[in-house]
C-alpha cells in the first residue's frame, strides 16, 4: 500500500473502515469469551513514545558557511529572475514566468 498516493479524505475513510472492522472483530472475540488486550494508543503521552526526541535541536550540525561556499552554491542556480516556481492545487511546483502572456 502506497500511503502517499492517498488524499486526506480517502485516508479518513480507510481509518473509519478499519475502526468498524476492529469493532466487529472485538465483538466476535467477546461473544466467544476470548480475552484480548485493550489498549488505546491515544492514551499514551507523546513524550513516552520512542519516536519523540525532546532534544530535537541536538541533531542539528552547526557548520560554518564561508562566503566562498555561498558564491559557489548560488552560481549553480544562476538563472532568469522572471521565472519562479508556483505551487499547484494538488501539491508539486511548476515553473511560471512573469511575462507569460506578453
Amino acid at each position: 500500500m502506497n500511503i502517499e498516493s492517498y488524499n486526506l479524505d480517502s485516508l479518513r475513510e480507510l481509518v473509519r473502515k478499519l475502526q468498524i472492522e476492529n469493532a466487529e472483530l472485538k465483538s466476535i472475540l467477546d461473544k466467544e469469551n476470548i480475552p484480548y488486550e485493550i489498549k488505546d494508543v491515544f492514551d499514551d503521552p507523546i513524550e513516552e513514545s520512542a519516536e519523540y526526541d525532546p532534544d530535537q535541536g541536538g541533531r542539528i550540525n552547526n557548520k560554518y558557511i564561508t562566503d566562498e561556499m555561498v558564491v559557489r552554491f548560488y552560481s549553480m542556480f544562476w538563472g532568469r529572475e522572471d521565472v519562479f516556481a508556483k505551487r499547484g492545487r494538488n501539491g508539486g511546483y511548476f515553473p511560471q514566468c512573469d511575462n507569460r502572456w506578453r
